[in-house]
């Protein structure tokens, strides 16, 4: 072992990397295995601190010195592992997503991969498990503090170095938990809600009298620490994430890291997992592209078998990473010279260049990422994150006849909305929010509480919009309704945030909730002199429709789609939208209401089309194309049904 080699902190990555890649697999028994990345941030910032205080303080350290080696020991397999994603994505990656991946290769190269993944988790940017380089953000948080933390310790007088770190910390924590249910993806990517991680191992790095006196405390609290440890990933309190379980398990291990218990130096498990903390770097590097390039070939949920093997292809590719890249080039005597950086900067250069050189020159056919570009109606402006306003760019006329209000089914209506009346269309809409007066859907996702009562505030601002716009005379309320009908999707454990006598009260989605507000809704509308019409949300099953089709067209492997040439089965889709369809009957015969739906149009005894002649309806799942919603807005006579249809 080399000085100063500690395998209690080997045991910890290899914990730590273990649960990353168990979680990526989607095995179902490790709900909280992202809390891997936590735990490393803690020991990164312990160890990477404690080495550059103890040079600060024997006066020899240097920056060139510092991000020379940070660079030796990082960049190599940092740059194979893109390299060969690079190679492989114009193959396996549809169009948006091998656009989406050049930037991400952009931000991995120069470290600024968290910043671009932030910028592409819009409501309908792509998934983040699509994104081949998704976990290079937590490399660019940990450099991004390193930027900092040499400067810090060399230019802070030492006295400083505790209270300073103290307030820092404490200020990204605070700061964290005060976005946390406000902005939760600035939150989870960006550095100064994220620093306080690495800053916990920091403090005690530069704390070494302080740990000293808190030593009895430290093994009193060793044994919850592991237990922490071991149990939160497996039961986690399913509250927002950095939160509650990321503060639990960096404290537990900080805890442990100080502690340093002999018997984490002689266990056989300890012994096992520092093996595998050995190989950390290379295995959390290289196990995330397969299973990103897997869930872009599978349009539905891949099956536990696909996972397994990928898991496996995954270590693989990372035991090899390790045994020919990292461990080769680590043991390289290499000095800072200018010749190495500019050869450093030439090999980043070229990297960016190689998923264009692959892809080639764009030919003539179809330009799918234009096919299938987000479809948010009027424009982005108009997926309101506050209340609502008729902005001009939310509207095609001073005085509108038809209102579009809902969330983002709502949004791909607009264009055959606005393409079947002359009478002027505004848009009022919100993504997951739908047109409820008095009912907000909410989970422990994203859509906290603060989101579902600001939900709230929006459509009642709407309903005031219509109040005091006497122009308006037919309001389209459109949404896939599923979020306040199934408690549980899959990714989200559903609740409804509702109106009752004045208070906001909690309750359990169902079909008959659901029904009460949105009747509730239609007749207060009606009471306002206006017709309304609901427009069911079109076939679907849960499947990509729209990556389905763009595969088979460019000849791409497709996994998990139903049928070959990707339309939706017809039991699927009852299946599928079962409690929709119930809710909606339910509305049926409600006086001066007509619900619209896409069946008759797309439906036969057997399955659902998704496409008519060479256009495409579907961007995903089951948001409808630009121009198929012109098309199907045409084909389902709209102008007619606008004109006078609901009465």
């Amino acid at each position: 072992m080399t000085p100063g080699f500690r395998t209690d902190i080997q045991a910890l990555r290899g914990l730590a990397v273990s649960l990353v890649l168990l979680y990526h697999a989607d095995l179902g028994f490790l709900p909280g295995g992202f809390l891997g990345v936590d735990i490393f941030f803690v020991i990164s910032g312990f160890l990477i601190t404690d080495m550059v205080r103890r040079a600060v303080e024997r006066g020899t350290f240097r920056f060139a010195e510092f991000y020379f080696r940070r660079a030796k020991r990082l960049l190599p397999a940092a740059y194979v592992t893109f390299l060969l994603s690079a190679l492989a994505a114009p193959f396996i990656l549809n169009a948006q997503e091998q656009h989406d991946f050049t930037r991400q290769l952009i931000g991995s190269v120069t470290f600024t991969a968290n910043m671009a993944l932030y910028m592409q988790a819009g409501y309908f940017a792509g998934a983040a498990d699509l994104k081949p380089l998704l976990h290079v953000w937590s490399l660019s948080i940990e450099e991004q503090y390193y930027l900092l933390l040499p400067a810090f310790l060399a230019f802070v007088p030492r006295r400083y170095w505790i209270p300073g770190g103290l307030v820092l910390l404490l200020s990204s924590l605070g700061l964290c938990l005060a976005l946390l249910t406000v902005k939760p993806i600035a939150t989870f990517y960006l550095l100064p809600m994220r620093a306080w991680e690495l800053g916990l191992g920091s403090l005690v790095a530069i704390a070494p009298a302080w740990v000293e006196r808190a030593a009895p405390l430290v093994a009193r609290l060793f044994w919850p620490a592991v237990a922490v440890l071991l149990v939160v990933p497996v039961f986690p309190t399913g509250l927002p994430h950095p939160g509650v379980d990321a503060l639990l398990v960096c404290v537990a291990t900080t805890v442990v890291i100080l502690r340093r218990h002999p018997l984490l130096d002689t266990s056989v498990v300890s012994r096992g997992l520092a093996r595998i903390g050995d190989v950390s770097y290379s295995l959390y590097l290289a196990h995330w592209p397969p299973f990103a390039f897997l869930k872009n070939a599978a349009v539905a949920a891949p099956t536990m078998a696909h996972s397994l093997l990928t898991l496996a292809l995954g270590i693989g590719l990372g035991l090899l990473l390790y045994r020919f890249v990292e461990l080769p080039t680590r043991r390289l005597q290499l000095q800072p010279s200018r010749r190495l950086v500019v050869r450093g900067l030439a090999t980043s250069a070229g990297l960016l260049c190689v998923p264009l050189v692959v892809a080639g020159t764009p030919g003539a056919g179809p330009d799918y990422a234009h096919i299938r570009r987000p479809n948010d109606g009027f424009s982005q402006n108009c997926v309101f994150e506050t209340d609502f306003r008729p902005l001009p760019e939310c509207r095609t006329a001073d005085q509108p006849k038809v209102l579009v209000w809902g969330d983002s089914f709502a949004m791909h209506l607009v264009p055959g909305v606005a393409a079947s009346t002359d009478g002027g269309v505004v848009q009022a809409t919100r993504g997951n929010c739908g047109p409820f007066v008095g009912l907000a859907p909410m989970s422990n996702v994203f859509y906290l509480r603060p989101w579902a009562e600001s939900c709230l505030a929006f459509n009642r601002s709407v309903l005031d919009y219509v109040r005091s716009t006497p122009s308006l005379e037919v309001v389209v309320l459109a949404s896939p309704f599923r979020q306040y009908l199934t408690p549980d999707d899959g990714k989200h454990h559903w609740r409804a945030l509702a109106a009752v006598d004045g208070a906001v009260v909690e309750r359990e989605v169902s079909v008959e909730l659901a029904a009460d507000y949105l009747r509730q809704t239609v007749r207060t509308l009606r009471a306002l002199g206006k017709r309304v019409v609901i427009v069911a949300p079109p076939p679907s099953a849960g499947f990509n429709i729209g990556s389905c089709m763009e595969r088979r067209e460019q000849g791409k492997l497709v996994i998990g789609a139903p049928l070959a040439d990707c339309s939706v089965p017809l039991a699927d889709y009852r299946r599928f939208h079962a409690r929709s369809g119930e809710l909606l009957a339910r509305l049926n015969g409600e006086e001066g209401l007509q619900i619209v739906s896409f069946d008759a149009l797309l439906c036969d005894d057997s399955r659902c089309k998704t496409r008519i002649g060479d256009q495409f309806l579907y961007i995903d799942v089951g948001h409808l194309t630009h121009e198929g919603s012109v098309l199907l807005a045409g084909k389902l006579g709209l102008r007619r049904i606008l004109d006078g249809g609901a009465r």
